[in-house]
Protein backbone atom coordinates (compact mmCIF):
# COMPACT_ATOMS: atom_id res chain seq x y z
CA UNK A 1 0.00 0.00 0.00
CA UNK A 2 1.01 3.38 -0.12
CA UNK A 3 2.06 5.49 2.94
CA UNK A 4 -0.37 8.32 3.00
CA UNK A 5 0.88 9.70 6.47
CA UNK A 6 4.85 11.09 6.51
CA UNK A 7 6.66 11.88 9.37
CA UNK A 8 10.19 11.46 8.93
CA UNK A 9 11.01 13.99 6.57
CA UNK A 10 7.86 16.40 7.08
CA UNK A 11 4.07 15.85 8.88
CA UNK A 12 1.98 15.43 5.82
CA UNK A 13 -1.01 13.67 4.91
CA UNK A 14 -1.86 12.53 1.56
CA UNK A 15 0.63 15.28 0.82
CA UNK A 16 -1.48 17.88 2.26
CA UNK A 17 1.26 20.10 5.25
CA UNK A 18 0.19 19.93 8.88
CA UNK A 19 2.08 22.48 10.32
CA UNK A 20 0.11 22.80 13.48
CA UNK A 21 3.01 21.92 16.46
CA UNK A 22 -0.05 20.39 18.48
CA UNK A 23 -1.52 18.43 15.70
CA UNK A 24 2.24 17.21 14.61
CA UNK A 25 2.39 16.11 18.28
CA UNK A 26 -0.76 14.59 18.19
CA UNK A 27 -0.06 12.07 14.63
CA UNK A 28 3.19 11.44 16.24
CA UNK A 29 2.35 10.18 19.56
CA UNK A 30 -0.18 8.26 17.69
CA UNK A 31 2.51 6.69 14.97
CA UNK A 32 4.77 5.73 17.98
CA UNK A 33 1.98 3.41 19.27
CA UNK A 34 0.42 2.62 15.87
CA UNK A 35 -1.00 -0.98 16.52
CA UNK A 36 -2.63 -0.14 19.78
CA UNK A 37 -3.09 3.94 19.83
CA UNK A 38 -2.52 5.58 22.99
CA UNK A 39 -4.39 6.43 26.18
CA UNK A 40 -6.13 9.73 26.76
CA UNK A 41 -3.67 10.30 29.83
CA UNK A 42 -0.49 9.51 27.50
CA UNK A 43 -2.04 12.03 24.98
CA UNK A 44 -2.13 14.53 27.50
CA UNK A 45 1.28 14.04 28.75
CA UNK A 46 3.15 13.93 25.39
CA UNK A 47 1.38 16.94 24.32
CA UNK A 48 1.51 19.25 27.36
CA UNK A 49 4.39 18.13 29.19
CA UNK A 50 5.08 21.25 30.76
CA UNK A 51 1.82 22.77 31.54
CA UNK A 52 -1.69 21.70 31.18
CA UNK A 53 -4.54 23.19 30.22
CA UNK A 54 -7.28 23.31 32.67
CA UNK A 55 -9.15 20.89 31.05
CA UNK A 56 -6.66 18.54 29.90
CA UNK A 57 -9.24 15.91 28.53
CA UNK A 58 -11.78 18.62 26.89
CA UNK A 59 -8.48 20.52 25.32
CA UNK A 60 -7.47 16.88 23.58
CA UNK A 61 -11.28 16.03 22.04
CA UNK A 62 -11.17 19.25 20.44
CA UNK A 63 -7.84 18.68 19.01
CA UNK A 64 -8.55 15.51 17.89
CA UNK A 65 -11.72 17.14 16.24
CA UNK A 66 -9.76 19.57 14.51
CA UNK A 67 -7.28 16.45 13.32
CA UNK A 68 -10.35 15.44 12.04
CA UNK A 69 -11.86 18.05 10.55
CA UNK A 70 -8.78 18.83 8.36
CA UNK A 71 -7.50 15.44 7.56
CA UNK A 72 -10.89 13.52 7.51
CA UNK A 73 -13.22 12.48 9.75
CA UNK A 74 -12.03 8.44 9.33
CA UNK A 75 -8.08 9.29 9.87
CA UNK A 76 -8.20 9.39 14.02
CA UNK A 77 -10.85 6.43 15.13
CA UNK A 78 -11.51 6.37 19.44
CA UNK A 79 -11.13 3.26 21.61
CA UNK A 80 -11.93 2.33 24.95
CA UNK A 81 -9.33 4.98 26.56
CA UNK A 82 -8.04 6.75 24.18
CA UNK A 83 -7.21 7.17 20.51
CA UNK A 84 -5.64 5.77 17.62
CA UNK A 85 -4.51 5.81 13.95
CA UNK A 86 -7.14 3.90 11.21
CA UNK A 87 -4.16 3.13 9.23
CA UNK A 88 -1.81 0.32 8.21
CA UNK A 89 1.82 -0.04 9.03
CA UNK A 90 2.79 0.30 5.65
CA UNK A 91 0.75 3.40 5.50
CA UNK A 92 2.51 5.59 7.97
CA UNK A 93 6.29 5.82 7.43
CA UNK A 94 8.01 5.62 10.65
CA UNK A 95 6.38 2.36 10.62
CA UNK A 96 6.68 1.34 7.13
CA UNK A 97 10.73 1.71 7.56
CA UNK A 98 10.56 -1.04 10.05
CA UNK A 99 8.52 -3.16 7.98
CA UNK A 100 11.39 -2.43 5.21
CA UNK A 101 14.15 -3.09 7.82
CA UNK A 102 12.75 -6.77 8.98
CA UNK A 103 11.87 -7.65 5.14
CA UNK A 104 15.24 -7.31 4.65
CA UNK A 105 16.81 -8.59 7.41
CA UNK A 106 15.05 -11.85 6.29
CA UNK A 107 15.80 -12.04 3.14
CA UNK A 108 19.72 -11.39 3.65
CA UNK A 109 19.52 -14.59 6.19
CA UNK A 110 17.83 -16.53 3.81
CA UNK A 111 20.55 -15.65 1.47
CA UNK A 112 18.41 -13.77 -1.48
CA UNK A 113 20.09 -10.38 -1.47
CA UNK A 114 18.64 -8.92 -4.86
CA UNK A 115 15.12 -8.64 -1.85
CA UNK A 116 17.15 -7.86 0.70
CA UNK A 117 18.81 -4.85 -1.32
CA UNK A 118 15.24 -4.13 -2.87
CA UNK A 119 13.92 -3.76 0.51
CA UNK A 120 16.50 -1.57 2.15
CA UNK A 121 16.46 0.98 -0.67
CA UNK A 122 12.69 1.04 -0.10
CA UNK A 123 13.50 1.66 3.21
CA UNK A 124 16.09 4.27 2.59
CA UNK A 125 13.96 6.26 0.04
CA UNK A 126 10.93 7.16 2.91
CA UNK A 127 14.03 8.73 4.83
CA UNK A 128 15.70 10.32 1.75
CA UNK A 129 14.62 13.73 3.04
CA UNK A 130 14.95 13.12 6.89
CA UNK A 131 17.92 14.87 7.58
CA UNK A 132 16.67 17.94 5.70
CA UNK A 133 12.87 17.85 7.39
CA UNK A 134 12.76 20.96 10.03
CA UNK A 135 13.66 19.72 13.59
CA UNK A 136 12.66 23.19 15.18
CA UNK A 137 10.26 21.29 16.90
CA UNK A 138 10.93 20.04 20.78
CA UNK A 139 7.63 17.79 20.53
CA UNK A 140 6.84 14.26 19.86
CA UNK A 141 7.90 14.58 15.93
CA UNK A 142 11.63 14.88 16.76
CA UNK A 143 11.03 12.32 19.44
CA UNK A 144 9.79 9.71 17.15
CA UNK A 145 12.55 10.75 14.67
CA UNK A 146 15.04 10.34 16.78
CA UNK A 147 13.90 6.93 17.69
CA UNK A 148 13.68 5.65 14.05
CA UNK A 149 17.53 6.87 13.89
CA UNK A 150 19.03 3.19 14.74
CA UNK A 151 16.75 1.89 11.62
CA UNK A 152 17.93 4.46 9.22
CA UNK A 153 21.46 2.79 10.22
CA UNK A 154 20.54 -0.46 9.86
CA UNK A 155 19.00 -0.02 6.66
CA UNK A 156 22.17 1.39 5.45
CA UNK A 157 23.97 -1.38 6.73
CA UNK A 158 21.68 -4.02 4.96
CA UNK A 159 21.94 -1.99 1.58
CA UNK A 160 26.03 -2.11 2.22
CA UNK A 161 26.27 -5.78 3.15
CA UNK A 162 23.52 -6.63 -0.08
CA UNK A 163 25.38 -4.54 -2.69
CA UNK A 164 28.83 -6.80 -1.70
CA UNK A 165 27.41 -9.76 -1.61
CA UNK A 166 25.51 -9.20 -4.86
CA UNK A 167 29.43 -8.51 -6.43
CA UNK A 168 28.67 -4.59 -6.47
CA UNK A 169 31.69 -4.34 -5.00
CA UNK A 170 32.59 -0.69 -6.15
CA UNK A 171 29.44 0.57 -5.25
CA UNK A 172 29.70 -1.03 -1.33
CA UNK A 173 33.00 0.38 -0.55
CA UNK A 174 32.21 3.83 0.50
CA UNK A 175 28.95 3.30 2.88
CA UNK A 176 30.88 0.29 4.37
CA UNK A 177 33.82 2.37 4.92
CA UNK A 178 31.21 5.39 6.62
CA UNK A 179 30.06 2.16 8.68
CA UNK A 180 33.05 0.67 9.76
CA UNK A 181 34.17 4.27 10.97
CA UNK A 182 31.47 4.60 12.70
CA UNK A 183 31.41 1.01 14.70
CA UNK A 184 34.77 -0.40 14.14
CA UNK A 185 34.23 -3.47 16.02
CA UNK A 186 31.33 -4.63 13.71
CA UNK A 187 33.19 -7.65 12.12
CA UNK A 188 30.24 -8.53 9.52
CA UNK A 189 30.33 -5.35 7.72
CA UNK A 190 34.42 -5.10 8.24
CA UNK A 191 34.51 -8.23 6.57
CA UNK A 192 32.59 -6.92 4.05
CA UNK A 193 35.08 -3.95 3.31
CA UNK A 194 37.37 -6.40 3.09
CA UNK A 195 36.49 -8.21 0.44
CA UNK A 196 35.06 -4.91 -1.58
CA UNK A 197 38.70 -3.06 -1.16
CA UNK A 198 40.24 -6.48 -2.55
CA UNK A 199 38.31 -6.87 -5.07
CA UNK A 200 38.43 -2.69 -6.38
CA UNK A 201 41.93 -1.75 -4.89
CA UNK A 202 43.66 -5.29 -4.78
CA UNK A 203 44.41 -7.52 -1.96
CA UNK A 204 47.02 -5.18 -0.39
CA UNK A 205 44.70 -2.61 0.62
CA UNK A 206 42.60 -4.95 2.35
CA UNK A 207 45.16 -6.78 4.27
CA UNK A 208 46.51 -3.50 5.11
CA UNK A 209 42.95 -2.74 6.74
CA UNK A 210 43.10 -6.27 8.58
CA UNK A 211 46.33 -5.75 10.02
CA UNK A 212 45.18 -2.28 11.42
CA UNK A 213 41.93 -4.05 12.86
CA UNK A 214 43.52 -6.69 14.65
CA UNK A 215 46.76 -4.49 16.13
CA UNK A 216 43.64 -2.53 17.29
CA UNK A 217 42.15 -5.07 18.69
CA UNK A 218 44.82 -6.87 20.79
CA UNK A 219 45.87 -3.28 22.01
CA UNK A 220 42.50 -2.60 22.89
CA UNK A 221 40.34 -6.04 24.24
CA UNK A 222 43.22 -8.21 24.42
CA UNK A 223 41.99 -10.41 21.72
CA UNK A 224 41.72 -11.52 18.20
CA UNK A 225 39.83 -11.10 15.01
CA UNK A 226 36.12 -13.53 14.74
CA UNK A 227 36.70 -16.79 12.94
CA UNK A 228 35.47 -14.94 9.51
CA UNK A 229 37.85 -12.39 9.87
CA UNK A 230 40.93 -14.98 10.07
CA UNK A 231 39.30 -17.25 6.88
CA UNK A 232 39.44 -13.67 5.18
CA UNK A 233 42.84 -13.20 6.08
CA UNK A 234 43.95 -16.11 4.50
CA UNK A 235 41.98 -15.43 1.64
CA UNK A 236 43.73 -11.69 1.11
CA UNK A 237 46.87 -13.62 1.98
CA UNK A 238 46.26 -16.00 -1.27
CA UNK A 239 44.78 -13.73 -3.20
CA UNK A 240 48.13 -12.37 -3.48
CA UNK A 241 49.13 -15.09 -5.71
CA UNK A 242 48.19 -15.15 -9.49
CA UNK A 243 44.93 -16.75 -10.39
CA UNK A 244 44.88 -19.81 -11.04
CA UNK A 245 42.89 -21.67 -14.31
CA UNK A 246 43.14 -25.49 -14.59
CA UNK A 247 41.59 -27.00 -17.78
CA UNK A 248 40.11 -24.05 -19.44
CA UNK A 249 40.93 -23.44 -23.02
CA UNK A 250 41.11 -19.96 -24.32
CA UNK A 251 38.71 -18.59 -26.83
CA UNK A 252 39.83 -19.51 -29.88
CA UNK A 253 37.34 -16.31 -31.48
CA UNK A 254 35.10 -13.93 -29.97
CA UNK A 255 31.74 -15.48 -28.12
CA UNK A 256 28.76 -13.21 -29.80
CA UNK A 257 25.85 -12.08 -27.92
CA UNK A 258 26.16 -13.94 -24.75
CA UNK A 259 26.71 -10.71 -22.54
CA UNK A 260 23.39 -10.74 -21.19
CA UNK A 261 24.09 -14.73 -20.30
CA UNK A 262 27.61 -14.09 -19.19
CA UNK A 263 25.83 -11.77 -16.32
CA UNK A 264 22.90 -13.25 -15.31
CA UNK A 265 25.21 -16.94 -14.48
CA UNK A 266 27.89 -14.63 -12.99
CA UNK A 267 25.03 -13.16 -10.83
CA UNK A 268 24.21 -16.84 -10.24
CA UNK A 269 27.50 -18.02 -8.91
CA UNK A 270 27.36 -14.71 -6.47
CA UNK A 271 24.01 -16.10 -4.96
CA UNK A 272 24.17 -20.07 -5.24
CA UNK A 273 26.27 -22.64 -4.52
CA UNK A 274 25.91 -24.74 -7.57
CA UNK A 275 24.80 -22.80 -10.56
CA UNK A 276 23.56 -25.41 -13.74
CA UNK A 277 23.80 -23.90 -17.77
CA UNK A 278 20.91 -26.23 -18.83
CA UNK A 279 20.11 -26.04 -22.70
CA UNK A 280 19.66 -28.24 -25.78
CA UNK A 281 22.74 -29.56 -27.77
CA UNK A 282 24.48 -27.14 -30.02
CA UNK A 283 23.61 -23.92 -27.68
CA UNK A 284 26.78 -23.08 -26.71
CA UNK A 285 27.13 -24.15 -23.25
CA UNK A 286 30.16 -25.28 -22.87
CA UNK A 287 32.09 -22.60 -24.70
CA UNK A 288 29.66 -19.89 -22.17
CA UNK A 289 31.09 -21.72 -18.77
CA UNK A 290 34.32 -21.26 -20.24
CA UNK A 291 34.22 -17.92 -20.71
CA UNK A 292 32.53 -17.90 -17.41
CA UNK A 293 35.14 -19.70 -15.82
CA UNK A 294 38.05 -16.93 -17.01
CA UNK A 295 36.27 -14.37 -15.94
CA UNK A 296 35.65 -15.87 -12.17
CA UNK A 297 35.85 -13.85 -9.22
CA UNK A 298 37.43 -17.09 -7.43
CA UNK A 299 41.26 -17.04 -7.54
CA UNK A 300 41.54 -21.27 -8.21
CA UNK A 301 38.82 -22.46 -11.48
CA UNK A 302 39.10 -25.88 -12.08
CA UNK A 303 37.56 -27.17 -15.49
CA UNK A 304 36.49 -31.07 -15.97
CA UNK A 305 35.30 -32.04 -18.96
CA UNK A 306 32.84 -35.06 -18.42
CA UNK A 307 31.80 -36.16 -22.31
CA UNK A 308 34.47 -38.65 -22.31
CA UNK A 309 33.18 -41.04 -18.93
CA UNK A 310 29.92 -43.58 -19.21
CA UNK A 311 29.02 -44.36 -15.98
CA UNK A 312 28.39 -42.31 -13.29
CA UNK A 313 30.27 -44.25 -10.54
CA UNK A 314 33.37 -42.47 -12.70
CA UNK A 315 32.06 -38.80 -11.97
CA UNK A 316 34.49 -38.67 -8.89
CA UNK A 317 37.26 -40.78 -9.99
CA UNK A 318 37.50 -38.36 -13.36
CA UNK A 319 36.94 -35.19 -11.28
CA UNK A 320 40.04 -36.33 -8.97
CA UNK A 321 42.42 -37.66 -11.43
CA UNK A 322 41.71 -33.93 -12.91
CA UNK A 323 42.21 -32.29 -10.00
CA UNK A 324 45.95 -34.46 -9.55
CA UNK A 325 44.50 -36.39 -6.77
CA UNK A 326 46.74 -39.52 -6.59
CA UNK A 327 45.63 -43.28 -6.09
CA UNK A 328 41.71 -42.28 -7.35
CA UNK A 329 39.66 -45.50 -7.20
CA UNK A 330 36.13 -46.15 -8.48
CA UNK A 331 33.44 -47.02 -6.58
CA UNK A 332 32.13 -50.64 -6.78
CA UNK A 333 28.91 -51.70 -8.49
CA UNK A 334 28.62 -53.00 -5.08
CA UNK A 335 28.77 -50.14 -2.80
CA UNK A 336 28.08 -47.37 -5.13
CA UNK A 337 29.02 -44.80 -2.45
CA UNK A 338 31.54 -42.37 -3.43
CA UNK A 339 35.48 -43.32 -1.46
CA UNK A 340 36.09 -41.17 1.42
CA UNK A 341 39.53 -40.65 0.45
CA UNK A 342 38.69 -40.00 -3.29
CA UNK A 343 36.51 -36.84 -1.45
CA UNK A 344 39.25 -36.22 0.60
CA UNK A 345 41.68 -35.67 -1.94
CA UNK A 346 39.41 -33.78 -4.22
CA UNK A 347 38.16 -31.34 -1.05
CA UNK A 348 42.31 -30.89 -0.69
CA UNK A 349 43.03 -30.58 -4.30
CA UNK A 350 40.18 -27.43 -4.29
CA UNK A 351 41.78 -25.76 -1.38
CA UNK A 352 40.65 -24.10 1.51
CA UNK A 353 39.66 -20.63 -0.10
CA UNK A 354 36.77 -19.82 -2.08
CA UNK A 355 37.25 -21.82 -5.70
CA UNK A 356 34.70 -22.81 -8.82
CA UNK A 357 34.78 -26.66 -9.86
CA UNK A 358 33.15 -26.62 -13.55
CA UNK A 359 31.53 -29.70 -14.66
CA UNK A 360 30.95 -29.88 -18.55
CA UNK A 361 28.44 -31.95 -19.87
CA UNK A 362 26.81 -33.61 -16.91
CA UNK A 363 23.52 -34.95 -18.88
CA UNK A 364 24.88 -38.70 -19.46
CA UNK A 365 25.88 -38.91 -15.79
CA UNK A 366 23.31 -36.44 -14.32
CA UNK A 367 22.99 -38.97 -10.81
CA UNK A 368 26.72 -39.40 -10.82
CA UNK A 369 27.37 -35.59 -10.98
CA UNK A 370 24.60 -34.92 -8.54
CA UNK A 371 26.17 -37.16 -5.93
CA UNK A 372 29.47 -35.72 -6.03
CA UNK A 373 28.00 -31.93 -6.13
CA UNK A 374 25.93 -32.33 -2.88
CA UNK A 375 28.47 -34.30 -1.35
CA UNK A 376 31.14 -31.68 -2.15
CA UNK A 377 28.66 -28.75 -0.81
CA UNK A 378 28.34 -30.06 2.42
CA UNK A 379 32.47 -30.79 3.05
CA UNK A 380 33.16 -27.06 2.42
CA UNK A 381 32.28 -23.77 2.40
CA UNK A 382 33.31 -21.57 -0.05
CA UNK A 383 33.54 -23.88 -2.99
CA UNK A 384 31.07 -22.73 -6.01
CA UNK A 385 30.35 -25.16 -8.52
CA UNK A 386 28.89 -24.90 -12.29
CA UNK A 387 27.72 -27.75 -13.88
CA UNK A 388 26.96 -27.70 -17.97
CA UNK A 389 23.99 -30.10 -19.03
CA UNK A 390 20.57 -30.66 -21.09
CA UNK A 391 18.97 -31.63 -17.87
CA UNK A 392 19.02 -29.79 -13.91
CA UNK A 393 21.17 -32.13 -11.23
CA UNK A 394 17.95 -32.01 -8.96
CA UNK A 395 19.48 -30.04 -6.25
CA UNK A 396 18.23 -28.26 -3.08
CA UNK A 397 21.56 -25.43 -3.58
CA UNK A 398 21.51 -25.55 -7.19
CA UNK A 399 20.26 -22.65 -9.31
CA UNK A 400 19.49 -23.23 -13.12
CA UNK A 401 20.20 -20.97 -15.78
CA UNK A 402 18.17 -22.14 -19.26
CA UNK A 403 20.57 -20.88 -21.64
CA UNK A 404 18.39 -19.04 -24.88
CA UNK A 405 18.96 -18.92 -28.01
CA UNK A 406 20.41 -16.39 -29.97
CA UNK A 407 18.73 -13.75 -31.25
CA UNK A 408 18.12 -13.21 -35.17
CA UNK A 409 20.89 -10.55 -35.40
CA UNK A 410 23.75 -12.21 -33.57
CA UNK A 411 22.82 -15.40 -35.84
CA UNK A 412 23.26 -13.43 -38.92
CA UNK A 413 26.32 -11.70 -37.48
CA UNK A 414 27.67 -15.16 -36.23
CA UNK A 415 26.93 -17.11 -40.03
CA UNK A 416 28.58 -13.62 -41.50
CA UNK A 417 31.52 -13.57 -39.39
CA UNK A 418 32.17 -17.36 -39.70
CA UNK A 419 31.73 -17.55 -44.10
CA UNK A 420 34.01 -14.85 -44.10
CA UNK A 421 36.45 -17.14 -42.20
CA UNK A 422 35.68 -20.20 -44.34
CA UNK A 423 35.89 -18.46 -47.62
CA UNK A 424 37.80 -14.76 -48.46
CA UNK A 425 35.61 -12.71 -50.43
CA UNK A 426 32.49 -14.16 -50.05
CA UNK A 427 29.63 -13.02 -51.37
CA UNK A 428 26.93 -12.91 -48.37
CA UNK A 429 23.44 -11.30 -49.22
CA UNK A 430 21.52 -9.92 -46.73
CA UNK A 431 18.06 -11.06 -47.36
CA UNK A 432 19.12 -14.44 -48.34
CA UNK A 433 21.61 -14.76 -44.86
CA UNK A 434 18.47 -13.76 -42.94
CA UNK A 435 16.73 -16.36 -44.50
CA UNK A 436 19.05 -19.03 -43.81
CA UNK A 437 19.58 -17.70 -39.67
CA UNK A 438 15.73 -17.86 -39.28
CA UNK A 439 15.85 -21.36 -40.38
CA UNK A 440 18.82 -22.60 -37.61
CA UNK A 441 17.04 -21.91 -34.53
CA UNK A 442 19.11 -19.23 -32.68
CA UNK A 443 21.76 -22.67 -32.75
CA UNK A 444 25.61 -21.38 -32.42
CA UNK A 445 26.59 -24.61 -33.58
CA UNK A 446 24.19 -25.07 -36.61
CA UNK A 447 25.15 -21.30 -37.36
CA UNK A 448 28.32 -22.51 -37.51
CA UNK A 449 28.21 -25.50 -39.58
CA UNK A 450 25.64 -23.67 -41.94
CA UNK A 451 28.48 -21.39 -42.71
CA UNK A 452 31.60 -23.72 -43.09
CA UNK A 453 29.32 -24.81 -46.26
CA UNK A 454 30.32 -21.48 -48.28
CA UNK A 455 33.40 -23.28 -49.19
CA UNK A 456 31.49 -25.55 -51.74
CA UNK A 457 28.44 -23.61 -52.17
CA UNK A 458 26.54 -20.47 -52.31
CA UNK A 459 24.45 -18.71 -49.35
CA UNK A 460 21.17 -19.25 -52.08
CA UNK A 461 22.46 -22.82 -52.72
CA UNK A 462 22.64 -23.24 -48.68
CA UNK A 463 19.18 -21.85 -48.24
CA UNK A 464 17.38 -24.32 -50.82
CA UNK A 465 19.28 -27.66 -49.30
CA UNK A 466 18.12 -26.49 -45.52
CA UNK A 467 15.33 -29.04 -46.34
CA UNK A 468 17.72 -31.69 -45.70
CA UNK A 469 19.41 -30.34 -42.85
CA UNK A 470 21.05 -33.29 -41.30
CA UNK A 471 22.91 -33.92 -44.86
CA UNK A 472 23.91 -30.29 -45.31
CA UNK A 473 24.99 -29.22 -41.33
CA UNK A 474 28.03 -31.39 -41.21
CA UNK A 475 31.56 -31.27 -41.57
CA UNK A 476 32.34 -29.69 -38.85
CA UNK A 477 35.36 -27.51 -37.13
CA UNK A 478 38.06 -30.30 -36.69
CA UNK A 479 38.99 -28.89 -32.87
CA UNK A 480 35.04 -29.58 -32.27
CA UNK A 481 34.04 -32.35 -30.21
CA UNK A 482 32.86 -35.04 -32.21
CA UNK A 483 29.66 -35.04 -31.20
CA UNK A 484 29.46 -31.35 -32.25
CA UNK A 485 30.70 -32.12 -35.74
CA UNK A 486 27.62 -33.01 -37.30
CA UNK A 487 24.29 -32.09 -36.90
CA UNK A 488 23.13 -35.87 -36.85
CA UNK A 489 25.80 -36.57 -33.85
CA UNK A 490 24.27 -33.51 -32.00
CA UNK A 491 21.19 -35.79 -31.99
CA UNK A 492 22.29 -39.41 -31.83
CA UNK A 493 23.98 -37.71 -28.80
CA UNK A 494 20.60 -37.21 -27.17
CA UNK A 495 18.95 -39.97 -28.63
CA UNK A 496 21.32 -42.47 -27.17
CA UNK A 497 21.04 -40.97 -23.95
CA UNK A 498 17.56 -42.43 -23.54
CA UNK A 499 16.41 -45.67 -22.41
CA UNK A 500 15.42 -48.13 -24.47
CA UNK A 501 11.77 -47.38 -23.62
CA UNK A 502 12.41 -43.60 -23.72
CA UNK A 503 13.67 -44.36 -27.14
CA UNK A 504 10.26 -46.10 -28.21
CA UNK A 505 8.22 -43.06 -26.91
CA UNK A 506 10.01 -40.63 -28.47
CA UNK A 507 10.07 -42.89 -31.72
CA UNK A 508 6.34 -42.60 -31.54
CA UNK A 509 6.20 -38.87 -30.80
CA UNK A 510 5.13 -36.34 -33.09
CA UNK A 511 8.15 -34.79 -32.84
CA UNK A 512 10.47 -37.98 -33.94
CA UNK A 513 12.16 -39.59 -35.83
CA UNK A 514 15.68 -38.27 -35.75
CA UNK A 515 16.47 -37.26 -39.34
CA UNK A 516 13.43 -35.60 -40.17
CA UNK A 517 13.81 -32.19 -41.97
CA UNK A 518 11.50 -30.71 -40.04
CA UNK A 519 9.45 -31.87 -36.60
CA UNK A 520 6.68 -30.30 -34.84
CA UNK A 521 6.94 -29.45 -30.66
CA UNK A 522 6.30 -32.53 -28.82
CA UNK A 523 6.17 -32.68 -25.34
CA UNK A 524 8.10 -34.19 -22.16
CA UNK A 525 7.48 -34.77 -18.58
CA UNK A 526 10.54 -34.14 -17.16
CA UNK A 527 12.76 -31.09 -15.99
CA UNK A 528 14.03 -30.89 -20.20
CA UNK A 529 12.35 -29.59 -23.35
CA UNK A 530 11.19 -31.93 -25.73
CA UNK A 531 12.28 -29.67 -28.54
CA UNK A 532 10.47 -29.95 -32.15
CA UNK A 533 13.27 -28.32 -34.03
CA UNK A 534 15.04 -30.23 -36.53
CA UNK A 535 18.15 -29.67 -34.37
CA UNK A 536 17.39 -30.63 -30.71
CA UNK A 537 16.01 -33.75 -28.79
CA UNK A 538 15.80 -34.12 -25.20
CA UNK A 539 17.31 -36.17 -22.83
CA UNK A 540 13.99 -37.12 -21.35
CA UNK A 541 11.25 -39.87 -21.27
CA UNK A 542 8.76 -38.17 -24.13
CA UNK A 543 5.11 -38.18 -22.45
CA UNK A 544 3.55 -38.98 -25.81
Amino acid sequence: MTVELTLLSRVAYRDQEVTSPRLRGLLALLAGDLRTGCSTARLVDGLWPFEQPENPTKALQVLVSRARAQLGADVIASTPTGYRLALGEDQVDTSAVLLRAAASARHARAGDHEAALAHAEAGLALYEAAERGDTDFDDPVSALRAERASTHRTLLRARALALSRLGRRAEAVEALTELVAERPRDEEVLLELLRCEAATMGPSAALARYDAYRRSLRDELGSDPGPALQAMHLQLLQGEAPAVRHGIPHEPNPLLGRADDLAAVANLLRTSRVTSIVGAGGLGKTRLAQVVSRQAEQRVVHLVALAGITADDDVASEVASVLGVGGARRASASHRAIPPDVLAGIVNALGPGPALLVLDNCEHVLRGAAELVRTLVSMTQDLRVLTTSRAPLGLSSESVYLLPELSLATTVELFEQRARAARLGVDLPAKVVEEVCGHLDGLPLAVELAAARVRVMSVAEIARRLEDRFGLLRSGARDAPERHQTLHAVVDWSWNLLDPDGQRRCARCRCSPPGSPRMPLGTCSATTRCWGSWSIWSTSRCSR
